[in-house]
C-alpha cells in the first residue's frame, strides 16, 4: 500500500467524537486505578507493572492495526485512545517520580515537548492539518501529539487538583482545587472551546482551527479523570470506588464506540442500496 492508497486515518470531528474521547479518559483513569491496586496496597510496585504490561502491550498491538488499516476503523483508532490513557497516566506519574520535580514543573515539561512535536510535524509535512491523515509520516506524528496531551493533560489536571500539604498525595505547587473543582472549572473552558467552534467556525485548517482543537482535545484528560477520581473516591465516600467506576465507564465507552460503528456503516449501506437499485 502506498501513500496515495492510504484514506483518512481519524474520525470527523463531531459531538460524538468529543463525548467519546471524555468517557476514554475517564475509562483510562479508573481501569489504571483499579488495575494498580489490585494486588492490595502492599504490592503497589507489582500492580503498576501489571497494569503497565497489559496496558502498554494492547496498546501497541491496536496502534499497530490502526497503522497497517488503509482507513479509519473506530475500534482501532478508541481503543488505542483508551488504552494511551491507561498508560499516558504511568508515563507521566513515573516521569515525576523519577526526577522528582513538581506537577507545576512537569506540566511545563510536557507543554514544551508537545510544542516540539508540532514543530517536527509541520517541519516534516508543511502541514498540520487534523482532518486528513493520509500518510503514514503524519499519522506518527499526531499520535505523538496525541500521547504527549494525555501526558500534558495529566500533569495539568494532578497540578490543579493536588493539595500543598496534608493527605497522601501532596505537592509544594498544588493549587488545590480537589476532583470535583477541577473538573468543572476545566470542563467549563472545555465546553467553552467547543461553542467557540460551534459559532465562530474558525475555517478548517486554520490556525484558531487547529489551536482550539488540541486546547480542548488536552482539557478532555483532565476533566474525564477528575470526574473519575472524584466518583471513585469522594463520592459518598468513595462508595461506587475505581471497580464500580470501570464498570460504568466501559459500559458508556461501549455505547458510543457501538454508535460510531453503526453510524460509519449507514453510509455504505446506502451506497450499496444505490448500486443495487441502478443496476436492475
Amino acid at each position: 500500500m502506498t501513500k496515495k492508497d492510504m484514506l483518512n486515518k481519524v474520525p470527523a470531528i463531531t459531538l460524538l467524537f468529543w463525548l467519546t474521547k471524555l468517557i476514554s479518559t475517564g475509562l483510562g483513569e479508573s481501569v489504571s486505578d483499579y488495575s494498580s491496586q489490585i494486588f492490595g496496597q502492599q504490592n503497589g510496585t507489582l500492580g503498576e507493572l501489571f497494569t503497565v504490561g497489559w496496558s502498554l502491550g494492547l496498546f501497541a498491538i491496536f496502534l499497530t492495526l490502526q497503522f497497517r488499516s488503509e482507513r479509519y476503523r473506530p475500534t482501532f483508532y478508541w481503543l488505542s485512545v483508551a488504552l494511551l490513557a491507561v498508560f499516558g497516566t504511568f508515563s507521566a506519574d513515573t516521569f515525576k517520580s523519577l526526577t522528582g520535580l513538581h506537577y507545576m514543573e512537569t506540566t511545563a515539561i510536557f507543554a514544551a515537548l508537545m510544542l516540539v512535536s508540532f514543530g517536527l510535524w509541520y517541519r516534516a509535512t508543511h502541514d498540520l492539518s487534523i482532518h486528513h491523515i493520509t500518510t503514514h509520516t503524519k499519522e506518527t506524528y499526531y499520535w505523538l501529539t496525541v500521547a504527549f496531551s494525555f501526558m500534558l493533560g495529566t500533569a495539568a489536571g494532578d497540578w490543579l487538583a493536588t493539595a500543598r500539604s496534608g493527605g497522601y498525595n501532596v505537592d509544594p505547587t498544588g493549587l488545590n482545587l480537589g476532583f470535583l473543582n477541577t473538573g468543572l472549572i476545566l470542563g467549563a473552558v472545555f465546553l467553552g472551546l467547543l461553542a467557540y467552534r460551534a459559532i465562530r467556525r474558525p475555517a478548517m485548517n486554520s490556525v484558531g482551527e487547529i489551536v482550539t482543537f488540541w486546547l480542548a482535545y488536552i482539557l478532555t484528560r483532565p476533566v474525564g479523570a477528575s470526574f473519575a477520581d472524584y466518583f471513585g473516591y469522594d463520592f459518598h465516600n468513595g462508595y461506587l470506588g475505581n471497580q464500580g467506576m470501570s464498570l460504568i465507564w466501559l459500559a458508556l465507552f461501549a455505547v458510543c464506540l457501538g454508535v460510531t460503528l453503526v453510524h460509519q456503516s449507514t453510509p455504505t449501506i446506502r451506497q450499496d442500496a444505490v448500486k443495487k437499485v441502478s443496476t436492475k
